[in-house]
């Protein structure tokens, strides 16, 4: 029994740790073309001291977005060594950056559920339809990546100090 536990750990260590490993390629999205796709590839809001203020994503984020979340899928890469969520964010308004001509952003995640299977990926955003988020990314060498990881990305309503008593 002991060594069954040690290999479903070894197991889920490895799935997580190719999840960290492995970009989807662009050519994988499922979602429909002409869209600004923004990835996530892990671990930096946990290794950045900055990634703890607000002030300092704010700084580091080309563009700032609210949005909602419309739709949210996880798909296995086409040799099923990986899972990737697939986010697509319909933009409300630009707290910072110029708007692109699009009114969707597409947010691709290392992780997710197929079935009954679950791959977690340490410091990813975790989107739910129907939900208002704000989110801060950065353009790179021509790609958009979310600042900070997890950290870059909050819903707004959460952030609303509550009445004092």
């Amino acid at each position: 029994m002991m060594g069954r536990n040690k290999l479903v750990i070894l197991l889920s260590f490895l799935v997580v740790f190719v999840g960290c490993a492995r970009e989807v390629p662009v050519s994988q999205v499922p979602f429909a073309t002409g869209q600004v796709v923004v990835r996530q590839s892990g671990g930096a809001g946990l290794l950045i001291a900055g990634c703890q203020d607000k002030q300092y994503i704010s700084s580091m984020a080309d563009y700032i977005i609210d949005g909602v979340v419309e739709r949210v899928e996880s798909k296995w890469n086409e040799d099923k060594s990986a899972i990737s969520t697939y986010t697509s964010l319909s933009i409300e308004k630009y707290v910072k950056g110029t708007p692109f001509a699009v009114e969707e952003l597409e947010i691709v995640t290392p992780g997710g559920t197929v079935g009954n299977i679950t791959q977690v990926v340490e410091d990813q955003p975790i989107f739910h339809e129907g939900k208002r988020v704000r989110i801060y990314f950065q353009e790179i060498d021509g790609e958009f990546r979310i600042v900070c990881g997890r950290f870059g990305v909050e819903e707004p309503g959460l952030l609303t100090p509550s009445p004092s008593r």
